[in-house]
């Protein structure tokens, strides 16, 4: 006796979802008025030595409150480099803090270089959005600001291709980020973005983004975005990316909260149809010889 049997879907409802927006982890570890430097961004050649890039990012904070990004546990609290321990940041941080988090069930490291005075202890748990320290001018620093830093799996200073954007974690309220990959892309290549993404004020330094320096064997691309350029705080809006002469082209929509994907279309949604119930149908023919056939 054969049977046959006939598959039916039968869609009781259906779901829309959007793929390519992601939504910043962290909380901004100052004010939300004050700038990211938009003149000496994550991944571009450092000032100290240009055959190596900047692992952070600098805040325009002068003497003010900065705050955890993230609950977590005091990881280490001291001064570079007078009393440097374990080798996390002998490069010219002055006073400093690690924060240890958490993130995707990855050990997570957060920095906080040239501050005035920390107002937390090591081992100490500290929620999201406690103040920390007050910001200030010690260590390798031409001026009153916070060098923020984010560390995957390891607080080590010599940990390959362990930092990561932190623009593509944090942003100001209201506004987004873009993050992308320009294909084959030498280290330091221009990225430009129009109309003007940033709010001004208060972004007073903000040009154009430039793509990893790679060279420098401790800057690390998103465990998930994979990205070589990224554009952050920029306002809700659509824009239009170009690099290598407009042989990369991109046009992006961004929404308040939003990291988006500029290699991704923005302008289309992705329906995705769920299954929310199936159904049993009679068989036919009944009675059967040989064969019959079972819709569900």
């Amino acid at each position: 006796m054969k049977i046959v049997t006939q598959i039916l879907l039968i869609i009781i409802a259906a779901g829309t979802l959007t793929i390519d927006a992601q939504t910043f982890r962290l909380k901004r570890p100052v004010k939300n008025n004050i700038q990211i430097n938009g003149s000496y961004l994550y991944g571009e050649p450092s000032l100290a030595n240009p055959a190596l890039a900047h692992r952070g990012i600098d805040i325009a904070i002068s003497y003010d409150t900065v705050f955890s990004a993230s609950s977590g546990t005091v990881y280490f609290v001291g001064y570079d480099p007078n009393n440097v321990v374990g080798g996390y940041e002998p490069n010219g941080c002055g006073n400093y803090i690690f924060i240890k988090s958490n993130w995707q069930s990855k050990n997570l490291y957060l920095l906080y270089c040239h501050l005035t005075k920390p107002l937390v202890l090591q081992n100490q748990s500290v929620a999201e959005g406690t103040p920390i320290a007050i910001s200030g001018n010690t260590g390798y620093s031409t001026g009153p600001h916070l060098h923020f830093e984010l560390r995957m799996n390891s607080a080590s200073y010599s940990t390959t291709r362990s930092r990561r954007n932190p623009e593509l974690w944090i942003g100001m309220d209201g506004m987004g980020a873009i993050y992308g990959e320009v294909p084959n892309a030498p280290n330091s290549t221009r990225v430009d973005i129009s109309p003007d993404p940033k709010p001004r004020p208060p972004y007073t330094t903000y040009g154009y983004s430039l793509t990893y320096n790679f060279n420098d064997p401790y800057i690390g691309s998103d465990d998930i975005y994979a990205e070589n350029y990224a554009i952050g705080d920029v306002k809700p809006g659509t824009y239009t990316i170009t690099a290598l002469g407009g042989a990369y082209t991109r046009t992006v929509t961004v929404q308040s909260g939003e990291v988006v994907n500029a290699d991704i279309s923005t302008d289309v949604e992705q329906k995705i149809s769920s299954v929310r119930n199936f159904e049993l149908f009679q068989n036919y023919p009944n009675p059967f010889n040989p064969g019959t056939n079972i819709s569900f």
